[in-house]
């Protein structure tokens, strides 16, 4: 095999480890920010909110289930460890979480929710309330990044 060849395997090989691992670093540039994404209408529209931590996923994840057995109000719907989904509802609330793998210490927990009419706008939203109490027990201070 010419050398091009072997060069060309090589350089394929390396290149999704290599985005991996910076995908992974600027994950960590970011981490502990909790990104928020909104929209309201008058029939409706959806609350977002995402954070990057330096914790085991699986941990992440049991410690949410957790925390929301806590909660009397609160039914868990949907509860799938393997694919990182769990799904609440709350009154006529709904909200869906998903968490990540991003590497084995490094978790993305996503949280969103559909907002029904407007109402008064609640100061720090259910989804934002979800990753601060989640961020709490990991002893980690999350800041909503504007």
């Amino acid at each position: 095999m010419s050398h091009a060849r072997w060069f060309t395997i090589l350089l394929l090989l390396a290149f999704p480890a290599t985005m991996h691992a910076q995908w992974v670093l600027a994950a960590r540039a970011a981490k502990n920010q909790i990104n928020r994404m909104s929209q309201h209408s008058a029939t409706g529209g959806y609350d977002v909110a995402t954070v990057v931590l330096d914790a085991d996923p699986g941990k992440v994840y049991d410690k949410t289930i957790e925390l929301l057995k806590t909660h009397p109000d609160v039914t868990i719907t949907t509860n799938d460890k393997t694919a990182g989904k769990i799904e609440i509802q709350k009154g006529q609330e709904v909200l869906g979480f998903q968490i990540y793998s991003l590497g084995p210490k490094v978790a993305q927990m996503i949280v969103a929710s559909g907002v029904g009419e407007p109402k008064k706008e609640n100061p720090t939203p259910m989804v934002v309330e979800s990753i601060l109490r989640v961020c709490k027990q990991f002893n980690v201070e999350c800041t909503v990044h504007h």
